[in-house]
């Protein structure tokens, strides 16, 4: 005889899922952070939108990171490479490498985010859908953020202008 147990959450459809929006701390950085972010106990699914302007500050994170462009184009550097992506083109970051993102067009670039192990930032995690059971200790899963590190503007602009280059 089995015994019937309440159905785990395992589904949410993404309306449902609130929208973060994180003002740019940077001033180089045109655009707010705006996503929606699911996670379970072992990757996370994010649903970005990277207006004009957008421009992150390089970081890392212990997590790799894969990236689907749904619309628009977005810029993204891996160390001293940069990847002008466009609609349909998948990206992927490995773990722990320095990377950002900068869309340098006149579109917002949407962009569906997957990170394994989970990147749940505190600023973004109250509002984190999460579809997890009651096996699941929410406070003993693992999560990862993303740490900023040092490269100073001229190493930046200096890795733009290259890849820019290549691709014109």
């Amino acid at each position: 005889m089995t015994t019937k147990t309440t159905k785990p959450r395992y589904r949410v459809n993404f309306d449902d899922v609130p929208e973060i929006v994180i003002p740019p701390r940077d001033p180089s950085n045109k655009a707010p952070f705006r996503a929606k972010k699911v996670a379970g106990a072992q990757a996370s699914i994010m649903l970005a939108d990277r207006g004009s302007g957008y421009h992150t500050k390089p970081h890392i994170h212990d997590c790799e990171q894969w990236n689907y462009i749904i619309a628009g184009e977005i810029w993204f550097f891996v160390e001293e490479h940069g990847y002008r992506c466009r609609k349909g083109d998948i990206m992927r970051i490995p773990r722990n490498r320095p990377h950002w993102a900068y869309n340098r067009s006149n579109d917002d670039a949407v962009v569906f985010e997957c990170h394994a192990p989970l990147l749940v930032e505190e600023r973004s995690s109250a509002k984190t859908v999460w579809l997890l059971d009651e096996r699941d200790d929410k406070d003993a899963i693992s999560t990862h953020r993303n740490n900023y590190i040092d490269f100073s503007q001229a190493e930046i602009d200096e890795i733009e202008a290259r890849a820019f280059a290549e691709e014109d």
